[in-house]
């Protein structure tokens, strides 16, 4: 099915958190290694059931020592004698769907170095699930350890090849990352619909609760959160889709080839998504007052199954290190080009040739912004690796802030582009709320990337050596006059009215 397919069934599917990560793990990671990897035989054995939910599947690659740094893990796979088995020994944790599962992606390591992805079924003898983790969310789901104990699995059984298990992984993984986007978008959706229904039904003072100016501006950081997260999602799933058209998509290298080349961009829509939803649940626990730490009304379920999304598929510390640094290494390869953006930005402010603020506040002001935020990454990007070099991959904290930068680049141009052609169209109900959201998080991620470009710099660089690259800021910081609490009155305003949120196109 085509990606922008899969996310909006992810998406509808998201607003129920302990069911939609009990169908990712069957659905998604659980079978996406077999589409992928599997032999013609394994595919035969397993899509169809797996599909047709006749049997249940899993994903095991954590350990209870090896998290984010998979490949320590310390399950051992080894032929026995006879040639036909591989005897596995080692405990998988947090386990999704553990206790019910009947086939399961497990990670072993051959021989105690070849990293190798295994197909176990439940009921090989020495294989079983642990006992249910209590959890703090998502307790409608099961997670468990898997333990194998001298558990024999066929060597038919190997996934992809002996050594290449870290390739079933990671691909398996970026797919993850990119349809956990299009999940806690629905979850974000839904939580907002029953806050705004709740305040809206919520009197204090004789008056509605949602009518006071304090709470429709947390709705209207809401919208706008959700706005950006959707246009990111989706343009990347676009993007694949186009990069897949013509090709031969039942061929799984092809698949591969798409999405790795999209595999920065499937981090930022983790990363960008889950935080988003993170920060609507906060307020959206706040539109409910006292009522919202009971269980009787619905938002601190939807808060407790929310903090594990920062997590899972790849903590989003470890996303963020991987944004700058794929850029990076595609750099070094000939497969980004930087040099020329650079160049070309050097020679504007040797001329001193910025562009000055547009004079029309529509949409020309967000691109604007855009475009000074994109020119103030360029700059710290380019000290950090003028000032690091190769060292930069052990500066964590810079490596953070550039790819918060990034991010924030990647999503104000996504929705900017979405908005422009909505409303271009001039047939759109909510092109110009589409055009306030996008105006309030351009302004407001220019405001926040100018702060972050300066710490970056003056964390990298001091003295006599910063005086070169000050010049540069002070010549690309920029701030866009606007007032932003109009724009965020007429974003809640329509959201109010409609009881939901109501500014997509789909």
């Amino acid at each position: 099915a085509p990606k922008v397919t899969s996310l909006l069934l992810c998406e509808k599917i998201g607003g129920n958190g302990d069911f939609s990560v009990t169908y990712g793990a069957h659905s998604g990671i659980g079978l996406a290694p077999i589409i992928l990897f599997g032999t013609p035989e394994q595919k035969k054995n397993w899509l169809s059931r797996i599909g047709m939910c006749e049997v249940t599947s899993c994903y095991a690659l954590t350990e209870p020592g090896s998290g984010s740094d998979a490949l320590a893990a310390r399950t051992t796979a080894v032929l026995n004698d006879a040639g036909t088995h591989y005897v596995l020994n080692g405990t998988k944790q947090f386990i999704t769907n553990g206790a019910w599962m009947d086939v399961g992606i497990v990670f072993a390591k051959v021989d105690g170095d070849k990293f190798t992805a295994f197909i176990v079924e439940a009921g090989t003898p020495g294989f079983k699930a642990g006992a249910e983790e209590h959890k703090l969310g998502l307790r409608g789901s099961s997670t468990t350890q898997l333990i194998l104990e001298d558990a024999e699995v066929p060597v038919g059984n190997v996934l992809g090849e002996i050594g290449k298990g870290h390739h079933v992984a990671f691909n398996t993984l970026n797919l993850g990352r990119l349809k956990l986007g299009a999940s806690v978008v629905g979850g974000a959706k839904r939580a907002l619909k029953e806050s705004l229904a709740y305040a809206i039904d919520r009197k204090q003072f004789r008056t509605r609760v949602i009518d006071f100016g304090a709470l429709r501006e947390q709705v209207a950081d809401s919208v706008v959160q959700l706005y950006l997260s959707e246009s990111l999602n989706y343009r990347i799933a676009g993007a694949i889709d186009a990069l897949l058209e013509g090709q031969d998509k039942s061929n799984p290298k092809v698949l591969m080839a798409a999405v790795e080349e999209y595999v920065v961009e499937a981090s930022i829509a983790k990363v960008y998504s889950s935080e988003a939803l993170d920060r609507i649940l906060d307020r959206c626990f706040q539109m409910h007052g006292g009522y919202g730490y009971v269980e009787e009304y619905c938002i601190e379920k939807f808060y407790r199954d929310a903090r594990v999304n920062r997590i899972f598929e790849g903590t989003n510390e470890i996303n963020r290190l991987l944004i700058p640094g794929t850029l990076i290494k595609r750099m070094m390869q000939g497969r980004v080009d930087a040099e020329t953006p650079i160049t070309a930005l050097e020679k504007m402010l040797a001329a001193d040739a910025v562009p000055p603020m547009p004079e029309d506040e529509g949409l020309e002001r967000a691109q604007f912004a855009l475009q000074r935020l994109k020119w103030l990454t360029t700059t710290v990007f380019q000290a950090a690796i003028g000032h690091h070099g190769l060292g930069l991959e052990r500066e964590q904290e810079v490596l953070v802030g550039l790819a918060n930068l990034i991010m924030d680049c990647f999503a104000v141009d996504s929705a900017l582009g979405r908005t422009a052609n909505r409303v271009a169209s001039g047939k759109d109900t909510y092109a110009g709320d589409a055009a306030a959201c996008t105006k309030v998080a351009a302004y407001e991620a220019l405001d926040r990337g100018v702060v972050s470009a300066w710490r970056l710099m003056e964390a990298m660089v001091d003295g006599e050596d910063l005086e070169p690259w000050a010049d540069k800021l002070n010549q690309l910081s920029a701030h866009v006059p606007a007032s932003l609490i109009a724009l965020k009155r007429q974003v809640a305003a329509s959201v109010v009215d409609a009881g939901a949120y109501c500014i997509s196109t789909y």
